[in-house]
């Protein structure tokens, strides 16, 4: 599972985007790891009104809101909108976003390269090492029921 890769924050775009460029974005992020699935603006609004992404700054998105929805978007497979909150801010807790969000990527893809192996001492909490090895679970379930 080598093309497992998602990309860091530092490689997410740094200038505020427009809607239709966020959706661009996130297709190609997700597209490693999930197959054929979309984000649409309409699910952008729910999670903005669930308070899971704050709102837009003059219709821009910043990098922040981009990392908060690669990961809705991927722990959404596992965990209800209620549980994804409560990782996100574990995961947040005296981290900066990108922090954060390039702790999530390197735990996930590890798991994803090694299913069986030991999870790294890398500092993510225990909720949410849990919650990615669900994610990384599925994700290899569904692999293997696809393959046949």
């Amino acid at each position: 599972m080598d093309c497992d890769r998602i990309p860091r924050w530092a490689e997410l775009p740094s200038l505020g985007l427009y809607m239709d460029q966020v959706l661009l974005v996130l297709a190609g992020a997700l597209a490693p790891i999930t197959a054929g699935e979309q984000v649409t603006a309409t699910m952008v609004g729910n999670y903005v009104k669930m308070k899971l992404v704050r709102p837009s700054e003059k219709k821009k998105y910043a990098r922040e809101h981009l990392a908060r929805l690669i990961m809705i978007s991927l722990f959404k497979h596992v965990l209800s909108m209620a549980e994804i909150a409560r990782v996100l801010e574990e995961l947040a807790d005296g981290r900066t976003a990108g922090e954060a969000y390039d702790l999530f990527c390197a735990r996930l893809e590890a798991y994803l390269a090694a299913p069986d192996a030991a999870p790294a001492e890398d500092g993510l909490p225990a909720l949410a090492a849990a919650a990615v090895r669900t994610l990384a679970d599925k994700l290899v379930f569904e692999r293997m029921l696809a393959e046949g």
